[in-house]
C-alpha cells in the first residue's frame, strides 16, 4: 500500500489532517448536513467533497455566495463544530496511514500537520487518535493569511521544520490540499488512491 522508500527521499513530511491522518470524515459531512439543513443552505454531495480542505468558514460563506444568501456565518460555524464535537467521540479512528507511515518513523523523520481546519480543532483531533504529543509542528488555517489551496499552509510548515519545499512531501485527501502542495513546490501523494472511504455525504 505505502511506498516507503520513495516516501523516505523526502527530508521531511507533512500531513493533511481529516481523511488523511484522521477518519474524521463521517463526523464533518454529519456535522455539515446538521447546521446546512439548519440554516437552509442548500448544498450537494459533489460540491462539498469539491469544497474538501477549505476552512470550514470559507466554506459557508461560499456556499451562502453561491445560494444568493445572508448568512451569520459565526454562528453556522459554531453549530456545525458543536455537531462535530459531540459525534467525534464515537467516530474517530486514525487511518492506515497512521500505523503504516507515521509510527514507524516517529523520531527518525521530520513531520508537520498542515491542515484546513483551525488549529485548536487539529489539535483536539490529534489527541483523539494519540499523536498529540509527536506531531508538534500543527498548522491550521488560522495560522496564515491565505488557507489551502494556497501554499501559505505547507510553506509555514515546512518553515517551521526548516526544511526547504522541495525536500518535502505532503500527503493530503483533497483537491485544494493537492493543489496548495504543488503551488508550494512539494511532491505529494493523493491518499485518496491508497484506500477507500465511505462518506455519508457520497
Amino acid at each position: 500500500m505505502f511506498d516507503l522508500e520513495a516516501y523516505k527521499q523526502y527530508a521531511a513530511w507533512i500531513f493533511d489532517l481529516d481523511g488523511t491522518l484522521s477518519n474524521t470524515l463521517q463526523a464533518h459531512d454529519l456535522a455539515w448536513q446538521h447546521a446546512l439543513t439548519r440554516y437552509e443552505i442548500p448544498f450537494t454531495a459533489e460540491r462539498m467533497q469539491k469544497l474538501g480542505g477549505y476552512p470550514i468558514p470559507d466554506t459557508v460563506e461560499i456556499l451562502a455566495k453561491e445560494a444568493d444568501m445572508t448568512v451569520d456565518v459565526p454562528e453556522v460555524v459554531r453549530l456545525r463544530d458543536r455537531k462535530f464535537y459531540e459525534l467525534l467521540p464515537t467516530t474517530l479512528t486514525p487511518t492506515p496511514l497512521v500505523a503504516g507511515v507515521v509510527l514507524p518513523f516517529l523520531g527518525e523523520k521530520l513531520m508537520a500537520v498542515g491542515t484546513g481546519c483551525y488549529t485548536d480543532m487539529a489539535r483536539r483531533i490529534l489527541a483523539g487518535i494519540s499523536l498529540d504529543h509527536y506531531l508538534h509542528v500543527v498548522i491550521g488555517a488560522d495560522q496564515v493569511e491565505n488557507p489551502k489551496p494556497a501554499p501559505d499552509t505547507f510553506l509555514l510548515a515546512a518553515k517551521k521544520l526548516g526544511v526547504k519545499p522541495e525536500h518535502c512531501l505532503v500527503f493530503e485527501d483533497a483537491d485544494a490540499g493537492l493543489v496548495a502542495a504543488e503551488a508550494a513546490g512539494m511532491a505529494a501523494v493523493d491518499v485518496r488512491k491508497l484506500w477507500s472511504v465511505q462518506r455519508p455525504l457520497s
